[in-house]
């Protein structure tokens, strides 16, 4: 969807496919992230855009939303806006299911519809909604890209959490966790495991 093009010789169509799957999951970033933002949101802008940059310099090309409310939003959002100076960066909007922005508020249905119309490429997992479609989608993003990007707050049994602890447990080689409550730390050493960031949002005076 940014005009890269992938090209191998296999044994067969699937050995392909599979190769090219690996490829794009290689140069893939998927963010997660709560709905509910701290009132430091220019704080999380220049975090993201810090590690977006930062991402696109180590080669990745596509970067993932699930098109939720929040940080998914904000996410897209700072993507869209360096694809203006990053001319190989692409947003690809994983949508649970047709429709998902139904109960959203009007101020949040004009964002998220003029996220798609601005996005390099949308899927659609669904055509309706389903028991467990949020935690589908959530895989998708794990199991499609070699780096998270969370807002994440470390407690917790919803979407964000399960989504960390998921990429947690297929050894994805880096998480970068935006944290409220924890202090910075360097991440450990990238051995082909876990690498994971914290960094505290300021503390107002």
């Amino acid at each position: 969807c940014n005009g890269l093009r992938f090209e191998t010789i296999a044994s067969s169509l699937d050995e392909c496919r599979k190769a090219r799957d690996r490829w794009l999951r290689s140069l893939s970033v998927s963010f997660t992230g709560h709905r509910h933002l701290s009132e430091h949101t220019d704080f999380l802008v220049l975090k993201l855009k810090n590690e977006i940059i930062r991402a696109y310099r180590t080669g990745k090309r596509f970067f993932k939303t699930g098109g939720a409310v929040g940080f998914d939003t904000l996410a897209a959002e700072v993507v869209l806006q360096l694809r203006e100076h990053l001319p190989e960066l692409a947003l690809m909007v994983i949508v649970p299911f047709e429709g998902q922005d139904i109960y959203f508020s009007p101020a949040s249905k004009v964002r998220y519809r003029r996220i798609l119309d601005q996005a390099d490429e949308v899927v659609v997992l669904s055509a309706t909604y389903f028991q467990h479609c949020y935690l589908r989608r959530n895989a998708y993003m794990v199991n499609h890209a070699s780096r998270l990007i969370a807002y994440y707050d470390g407690v917790g049994t919803g979407g964000t959490s399960f989504t960390v602890r998921l990429a947690e447990s297929k050894q994805i080689p880096e998480v970068i966790s935006f944290n409220e409550t924890n202090g910075a730390r360097h991440p450990i050493k990238d051995d082909g495991h876990l690498s994971l960031i914290h960094i505290s949002e300021p503390t107002r005076l």
